[in-house]
C-alpha cells in the first residue's frame, strides 16, 4: 500500500498562526487570506500534480481507481448530506445562514442522483456501493465535516467549504476531461464530476459569516477569530489530499 504518510494531514509542518483577524476585515478578505496561506498554496500545488489527474491525463489510470472514487464518495455523501440536515436545523432562527446551508443540503441530494448514473453507466451496482468497505483516511474528510458541523461555527463551515470545494471540484473537472478523452465515456455519464466543477460559491459564504458575525456582535453567537477559522480550513484541505491519497493507493 502507498505510504499514506506523505499526506498533508500527517505532516508535522509547523504553520505560523495568523494573529485574530481584525474587527474591520471583511468576509471577503477573510477568504481571499485565507487561500494565501502556505497550506492552500501547498494543498494547490499537490492537489495539481496528483497522480490520479496525471494518469488519467496519460491514459494509464486503472479504472478501478475511478470505481474505487465512487464508492467512497457514496459514503461521503451520505454522510456529508447527514451533516448538512444538521446545520439546516442548528441555524434555522437565522434564515440567511439556513438558506446558505441548505443550498449544500440540495446540491448533496443531487450529486447523489449523478453519481449513481455515474456508477450504473461503469456497471457498478447499487448493492456494490452500499456493500463496499471504506477506507478510514477517505472518510476522515467527512468526519471531520461532521465534527466542524456539531462543534464548530458558521464562519468556520463556510470558509471552509468556500476554499475546499472549489479544490475539489477542479480535481473532478480534470478527472472528467480525461475520462472523456482517453477512456471514451459519454459526457452524460460524467455529470457527477462535472456538478463539483461549477458554481461561485464565495458570494453566499461571504453572506453567511457576515450574518453570524452581525449576530455574534449582538451577543446571539459565540465570536470566531480567524485563527479559529484557519485550522478549520488547514485541516479539512489536509483531509482533501489524503482522501485522493486513498482512492489512488493500491490501484
Amino acid at each position: 500500500m502507498k505510504n499514506l504518510r506523505s499526506s498533508t494531514a500527517y505532516k508535522c509542518n509547523t504553520y505560523s498562526i495568523s494573529p485574530l483577524m481584525a474587527a474591520n476585515k471583511s468576509a471577503k478578505e477573510i477568504l481571499a487570506s485565507l487561500r494565501n496561506e502556505p497550506f492552500s498554496v501547498e494543498t494547490e500545488e499537490r492537489l495539481g500534480s496528483h497522480a490520479v489527474v496525471q494518469e488519467a491525463s496519460a491514459g494509464t489510470l486503472p479504472l478501478a481507481v475511478v470505481e474505487r472514487l465512487l464508492c467512497e464518495q457514496y459514503h461521503i455523501i451520505a454522510s456529508d448530506t447527514l451533516s448538512m440536515e444538521h446545520l439546516v436545523a442548528r441555524f434555522n432562527a437565522n434564515e440567511i445562514i439556513r438558506e446558505y446551508f441548505q443550498f449544500f443540503l440540495t446540491g448533496e441530494k443531487i450529486a447523489f442522483d449523478k453519481l449513481l448514473s455515474m456508477a450504473k453507466a461503469m456497471k457498478l451496482s447499487d448493492s456494490h456501493l452500499e456493500g463496499y468497505e471504506p477506507r478510514a483516511e477517505a472518510q476522515a474528510y467527512p468526519s471531520y465535516l461532521c465534527r466542524l458541523v456539531h462543534y464548530g461555527e458558521a464562519p468556520q463551515i463556510a470558509a471552509a467549504i468556500a476554499v475546499n470545494f472549489p479544490a475539489f471540484g477542479r480535481m473532478c473537472s480534470r478527472l472528467a476531461d480525461a475520462l472523456k478523452k482517453n477512456y471514451h465515456m459519454k459526457e452524460e455519464d460524467l455529470e457527477f464530476l462535472r456538478f463539483f466543477g461549477s458554481g461561485d460559491l464565495d458570494d453566499g459564504a461571504i453572506k453567511a459569516i457576515e450574518a453570524y458575525n452581525a449576530e455574534a456582535d449582538k451577543g446571539t453567537f459565540k465570536k470566531v477569530n480567524y485563527s479559529d477559522i484557519k485550522r478549520a480550513v488547514r485541516l479539512l484541505q489536509a483531509y482533501e489530499v489524503m482522501f485522493w491519497d486513498s482512492v489512488f493507493s493500491n490501484r
